[in-house]
């Protein structure tokens, strides 16, 4: 019985012998290779450096003799190619390899890697070079394409110059040849960009929402930068004209103040008991008075004695105070019932 079972078991592993033995014939006659470490598949989604597609790029387990080989041209740097089902297997069959597509649909996309020059770095080296020339303060680079990006290939050291460019003084406009490429070797692509120089002030603003009744601080100050040619006029630019004073109603944030916007802080307030007085020489005297108007400090404002009901002008010097200052005409009447 044991002689028996060891009589099967050999005669079925020579049996799988012989399958495989025929399938590799069968493979080789064909001219078909299986993969190195297991069966071929397709990769769908490729990223490739150079500037060659290659076999090893496309199908998983390519033969290591064969993975190198170049089988197509890589795309531009940044840009994306797609190879049918029937292009594929094509390639597949002519380097012996054991694949074929499941689907008519079935396609792989290749995208070539590469290193991206943005709008910043752009502007940064046009503006070096647009300092030879008379520009307006504070000048900043505004570029008639604001999409503008380079690819270069990711292999390589790129290097940004401009081989030439022309400044117009009165419209501010300039024109510009951007040459990208290999440091110390020719440029590999180039680009005419036009654009403009712009003029930039800091502005102080808001940083929060300030209310009527307050008064602003240094601490609620936050300076932006904007075109000066979209600015208006009456639009505050130093700090020291901002703090200390009083909107007239509430400001949002971050936007630029109008002088129109803000006040000194109102000391007085209109139809509120003040306190007057009248200083001379050895001598002051008090009274009091009721606001006919609103009053900030230094500022004139007419008051109604009480005790006389005579009406006065008066300079508001603190909250609720005013003083009369002794002229030609005698202001100790006002005090005088």
């Amino acid at each position: 019985m044991t002689r028996f079972i060891y009589f099967l078991s050999v005669l079925s592993l020579l049996v799988v012998a012989s399958a495989a033995v025929a399938g590799q014939q069968a493979s080789e006659k064909e001219g078909l290779t299986l993969g190195a470490t297991g069966p071929v598949s397709l990769r769908e989604n490729i990223v490739v450096s150079g500037a060659y597609i290659r076999l090893g790029d496309l199908f998983t387990n390519a033969p290591s003799d064969k993975a190198d080989t170049a089988v197509a041209y890589a795309p531009k740097p940044g840009r994306r190619a797609s190879f049918d089902a029937r292009w594929l297997y094509r390639v597949a069959r002519a380097y012996g390899l054991q694949w074929r597509p499941l689907s008519a649909d079935l396609n792989a996309s290749v995208t070539r890697d590469s290193i991206i020059i943005n709008r910043d770095e752009i502007e940064d080296v046009l503006m070096s070079a647009l300092h030879q020339f008379d520009l307006p303060q504070n000048p900043q680079i505004q570029l008639s394409n604001r999409n503008l990006m380079l690819h270069v290939p990711s292999e390589i050291m790129p290097e940004v110059k401009i081989e030439d460019v022309t400044f117009n003084a009165r419209s501010l406009r300039f024109a510009a040849i951007v040459a990208v490429g290999e440091q110390g070797a020719n440029p590999l692509q180039r680009v005419r960009v036009t654009g403009q120089v712009i003029q930039m002030i800091d502005v102080p603003t808001l940083s929060r929402r300030i209310g009527k009744d307050d008064v602003i601080k240094e601490d609620d100050i936050r300076w932006v930068r904007m075109r000066a040619d979209r600015t208006q006029r009456d639009i505050i630019t130093n700090i020291d004209d901002l703090v200390g004073m009083a909107p007239k109603r509430h400001l949002r944030p971050e936007r630029p103040v109008r002088a129109s916007d803000i006040q000194h802080p109102v000391l007085v307030e209109k139809g509120s008991l003040v306190t007057i007085i009248l200083k001379k020489p050895g001598m002051m005297l008090t009274s009091r008075g009721r606001a006919l108007q609103n009053g900030a400090d230094g500022e004139t404002i007419r008051i109604t004695n009480t005790n006389t009901s005579r009406t006065i002008e008066a300079i508001v010097v603190g909250s609720s105070t005013v003083t009369v200052l002794p002229t030609g005409i005698n202001p100790q009447l006002a005090f005088n019932n």
